[in-house]
């Protein structure tokens, strides 16, 4: 038994070191790291919640081989010091992110929190200014959500200006690329905001198709080649011809609509009226000749007057 635990402990502990570590020759940033502008917001989507932006600024010449999110972060801290939560950077240089609290999560507002733009602790030695920047938070820098909206298109100006990118359009809004950028800064933003997001409006084509020929050869054309084979397969089944299976169906159903009616109304007039329609359109839309139309025709008359002389006499 103590053979076995131990032969598993070593066989853990070789498979742990076989595991490929990634390695980091990230170094400190040349142009050092700095905090631009942050922003605390609450309200924003859930009443009580928070909001903490930043735009940052975590500048390397050239740009590292290794991904942001693996390297750096954006660290929120309570007024003792506490680490609240951390946020990986989604990109390097100048850009924008955010921490978001739940509201069972929401610190004391207008409270001295601490937030930090900095190096992920196992890759570097952190040093203030170097690679990591911090600032403790003051009154003035807390707002309401019903100020998101404008302050992140403010942002967007900054970022504009300095990347020379289109982030907005003249109307103020943010383009495609712009939305994509605070998007992902602040998932949800769209959601928050929509107000600051451009809408694009796209006038839908819509194919006219021009049928050629009578409107009953039409229809005939757009039934479809398995209701058409279905009633030439029954045709064949009884030896009839597919223009007087089309009319027996269409008797048939007439019987059973006027049948219907005339049970439910006691009226032959209620009757003749639901079911004449259909008995017509149906040999109409399905067989279509003329000389099937017309015998339809002449048989719904003596249908009717069945339905006044006989129904009406003895129902």
């Amino acid at each position: 038994m103590r053979k076995g635990l131990c032969r598993g402990i070593l066989l853990g502990m070789l498979v742990t070191f076989l595991l490929p570590i990634p390695l980091y020759a990230i170094g400190n940033p040349e142009n050092g790291v700095s905090i631009g502008d942050i922003y605390v917001f609450r309200d924003v989507f859930k009443t009580g919640d928070q909001l903490y932006f930043v735009r940052y600024d975590v500048s390397y010449d050239p740009v590292p081989e290794e991904s942001a999110e693996d390297t750096w972060q954006m660290a929120l801290y309570d007024s003792s010091g506490l680490l609240v939560k951390s946020r990986p950077l989604s990109y390097y240089q100048h850009n924008v992110t955010s921490v978001y609290l739940e509201p069972d999560e929401a610190l004391g507002w207008e409270g001295a929190q601490v937030v930090r733009i900095m190096g992920a602790p196992p890759l570097f030695n952190l040093v203030e200014g170097v690679n990591m920047r911090t600032r403790i938070l003051g009154p003035e820098l807390y707002h309401e959500g019903t100020d998101l909206g404008p302050i992140m298109v403010a942002q967007a100006e900054i970022l504009d200006a300095d990347w020379e990118v289109a982030l907005l359009t003249l109307r103020k809004r943010l383009t495609a690329t712009g939305g994509l950028i605070f998007e992902k800064a602040v998932p949800g933003l769209s959601i928050a905001v929509p107000e600051i997001f451009e809408q694009v409006e796209v006038q839908p084509t819509v194919d006219y198709k021009e049928y050629g020929g009578t409107y009953a050869e039409t229809l005939r054309g757009n039934a479809g080649q398995k209701l058409t084979n279905a009633i030439v397969d029954i045709g064949s089944a009884i030896g009839l011809s597919k223009d007087w299976v089309i009319f027996w169906g269409a008797m048939i159903f007439y019987l059973m609509v006027g049948g219907l009616v005339f049970a439910g109304r006691g009226n032959p007039s209620w009757a003749f009226i639901a079911a004449f329609p259909v008995v017509v359109g149906g040999a109409y839309l399905l067989g279509g000749s003329l000389f099937i139309l017309a015998t339809v025709i002449t048989a719904t008359a003596a249908i009717i007057f069945g339905l006044y002389f006989i129904l009406g006499r003895f129902a």
